[in-house]
C-alpha cells in the first residue's frame, strides 16, 4: 500500500512538473528584421486577437513578464512583448530613429509574425505615445487598449517637453554610453510630444486608463499629472478611468491583479463585438 501511494504521489509530481514546463515552453524569443536592424520579441502563443505590450521610457519588454502567465491562463490569447529599438536585445538604426518610424517597424514585425490587422494594446507611461500613433496609423485595426499611467497631452505641453529635454542636456554623454535607446528618446522628445498632440484627439477605440496615486513627479506636478490623465479619460464616453491610489508609476508591479482584471475585462468586451 505504501508503495502504491508513493508511486501515485510521484506520478502527480511528475505531471505537475511537465505541465509547468509546458507553460514555460510557450514563451518564445525571436529577432525580427525590420530593415536596417533587428527587434527582439517575446511571445506566448495563443488564439484570437494578439495583445501587444508597449513599455515606458527606459524600459524593455521584460517589465511585463509576470503578467503573461496569468493573462494566458485567463484569456488564451497571443501575448507579445518587445524591446523598442536600442533597448534590451533590440538593435537601433540611429540614422532613422523616430517615434513614427518605430511604429512602422512594429507593424512590419507584427506582420512578419503573422499578426496582420487586429490588435489589442497595453501601454505604460511613454509607451502610450507609441500606442496612440499606432492606432491612428492603422485605423480600425486596434480593438481596444489599456493605458497605464500614460503621458497625457494635457500635461505634456511642447514647453514642458523642451524643459524636460533641457534637464537631461548635461547628462547626454553618459546616457549615450549607457543606453542608445534612451539617448535617442531624449533627443527626439519634442518631436515625440508633437506626435502625441497630433494624434491624441483622433483616438476613438475603447480604452481603460489606469492612473497611479504616486505618479513619477513630485508635488505640485504629481497632482497635475493625475488631473491631466483624468481629463484625458473623461474626453470620450468609451473610456474608463481607474485610480490605483496607493500604487507607484509601474502600477502593474504594485497592483498586478487590478491591471490583469482590467485587461481581461476590456479584451473580452471588445472581442465579442
Amino acid at each position: 500500500m505504501y508503495g502504491l501511494i508513493y508511486n501515485l504521489r510521484f506520478c502527480i509530481l511528475l505531471l505537475l512538473t511537465i505541465l509547468g514546463l509546458a507553460v514555460k515552453a510557450q514563451l518564445r524569443d525571436t529577432l525580427i528584421n525590420v530593415g536596417n536592424h533587428n527587434l527582439h520579441f517575446t511571445l506566448m502563443e495563443g488564439k484570437g486577437i494578439p495583445i501587444i505590450f508597449e513599455s515606458g521610457a527606459g524600459n524593455d519588454g521584460s517589465v511585463w513578464l509576470k503578467l503573461l502567465e496569468p493573462l494566458s491562463n485567463k484569456l488564451g490569447a497571443p501575448l507579445i512583448t518587445y524591446d523598442r529599438a536600442g533597448f534590451g536585445k533590440s538593435e537601433i538604426d540611429t540614422v532613422n530613429i523616430s517615434l513614427t518610424n518605430e511604429v512602422k517597424d512594429l507593424k512590419t514585425a507584427l506582420q512578419q509574425l503573422g499578426y496582420r490587422d487586429r490588435y489589442f494594446f497595453v501601454a505604460h507611461s511613454f509607451g502610450g505615445n507609441y500606442t496612440m500613433k499606432f492606432i491612428t496609423t492603422n485605423p480600425g485595426q486596434v480593438v481596444g487598449t489599456v493605458m497605464i499611467d500614460i503621458v497625457s497631452p494635457y500635461l505634456m505641453t511642447m514647453e514642458r517637453s523642451k524643459s524636460l529635454k533641457r534637464e537631461y542636456a548635461s547628462e547626454l554623454d553618459n546616457i549615450k554610453k549607457e543606453s542608445l535607446g534612451f539617448y535617442h528618446l531624449v533627443l527626439n522628445y519634442e518631436a515625440s510630444t508633437a506626435v502625441l498632440h497630433e494624434v491624441a484627439d483622433k483616438i476613438n477605440v475603447p480604452m481603460t486608463i489606469i492612473g497611479s496615486g504616486k505618479s513619477p513627479f513630485e508635488e505640485p506636478d504629481r497632482s497635475l499629472f493625475i488631473a491631466a490623465l483624468k481629463k484625458f479619460a473623461d474626453q470620450k464616453s468609451n473610456r474608463r478611468y481607474l485610480l490605483a491610489q496607493h500604487a507607484e508609476h509601474h502600477v502593474f508591479y504594485d497592483e498586478p491583479d487590478l491591471v490583469i482584471d482590467e485587461i481581461v475585462r476590456l479584451y473580452q468586451q471588445t472581442e465579442v463585438k
